[in-house]
């Protein structure tokens, strides 16, 4: 087996907030996407299997900044996403994945803080 540790809360990324987990359990090839929270950060670990995880953050007037990254067994990180970022990601394993997210703020349905769009709108970003 293997020990992770994903989260502390005295690490410099932290901003000291909590106010959930999310696990998800995502079949080979699906596509979770594309999302972004007004207000809330995200913190994101693969626990089990591979993702390919995109983050793109928009800015008047210019080119979107895309980031990929390769996570999961074979890549053990946490990302951290601010709020204003879309993300998702895919499931490039053969088996199912579990991701775990933490939040730093709970869901409201009141304000769920979450703006959603197709995966393909920022075009074909899924190749590794």
């Amino acid at each position: 087996g293997f020990l992770f540790e994903t989260l502390r809360n005295d690490d410099k990324c932290f901003n000291g907030g909590f106010g959930q987990n999310l696990v998800s359990f995502v079949n080979p090839g699906v596509l979770k996407g594309f999302h972004l929270h007004r207000a809330q950060t995200e913190y994101t670990t693969c626990l089990q299997g591979n993702i390919l995880y995109v983050a793109i953050k928009e800015i008047s007037g210019k080119a979107p900044i895309v980031e990929k990254f390769a996570m999961g067994e074979k890549n053990r990180i946490m990302i951290k996403t601010p709020p204003g970022v879309w993300h998702g990601y895919k499931n490039i394993d053969k088996n199912p994945a579990i991701v775990l997210y933490v939040m730093d703020k709970p869901y409201d349905s009141n304000d769920p803080d979450t703006e959603e769009r197709e995966p393909s709108f920022f075009k074909e970003i899924w190749q590794a």
